[in-house]
């Protein structure tokens, strides 16, 4: 009896440390399973890194309106290019992170450093990069959308490469690769935001050049007054 009561009481304490163990194992996974924060911040985290790494292409096929196209332009650098284009119509694809359908007229000409464009466009439908009322496109590096007169093609990176072809009726493509991206993705993975186009950095990097603009327009404000009073 006696010996039957000790295996009794061994079995009783090893059922409570297994469960205690069992216990302790089920408190462990609740503790390092990810908070919704945590997620959210790493799916932010890898949706900014895919923006940087389609920063660095442009892949549209031009659909003209009618005959309204023709010509082609190469591009090795700014210092290096020459074409004569016309294109009115729709252009479908990406210019860099800007996914969809955009309007657009253009007329560009040009050799070299003497080379320009005038453009008009408007997102048609597409991501939100194509939109020119929020706030990630109210700074003029990170808009994807161009309306104006510009020297060389009026995206404010220099160093791309490209060529386009455009024919009447058929249009044609628009390729374009921008190497000064490179090191905006390359460095996002360390965390660092050169251009300052991370979705969820931008606000603050807006907020800094907004007080830098407030603090010139302060500075230029006060030598004026400066210069009045004498």
């Amino acid at each position: 009896m006696k010996q039957k009561s000790l295996w009794s009481a061994v079995a009783a304490a090893v059922a409570v440390v297994l469960l205690a163990g069992g216990c302790a194992r089920i408190n462990e996974s609740v503790v390092v399973a990810p908070s919704a924060q945590e997620t959210s911040a790493f799916s932010n985290y890898l949706g900014n890194r895919g923006n940087d790494f389609l920063d660095l292409f442009r892949f549209q096929w031009g659909a003209p309106r009618g005959v309204t196209a023709l010509g082609a332009t190469v591009k090795a650098t700014a210092l290096a290019q020459a074409g004569v284009l016309y294109f009115e119509g729709k252009k479908v694809g990406m210019e860099r992170r800007g996914i969809g359908i955009v309007r657009q007229k253009k007329v560009e000409a040009g050799i070299s450093p003497l080379y320009f464009m005038t453009i008009r466009e408007a997102g048609e439908s597409g991501n939100q990069f194509l939109r020119t009322t929020t706030d990630w496109a109210k700074v003029d590096e990170r808009r994807n959308v161009r309306n104006g007169f510009f020297w060389s093609d009026g995206t404010a990176r220099p160093l791309s490469f490209g060529v386009e072809v455009e024919a009447p009726c058929f249009g044609g493509p628009d390729i374009h690769f921008y190497p000064c991206e490179l090191g905006d993705f390359l460095m996002g993975w360390v965390g660092l935001d050169p251009r300052a186009d991370d979705v969820s950095r931008t606000v603050y990097a807006d907020l800094d050049r907004q007080f830098f603009k407030d603090a010139e327009k302060k500075e230029e404000g006060d030598k004026k007054g400066k210069g009045g009073a004498q």
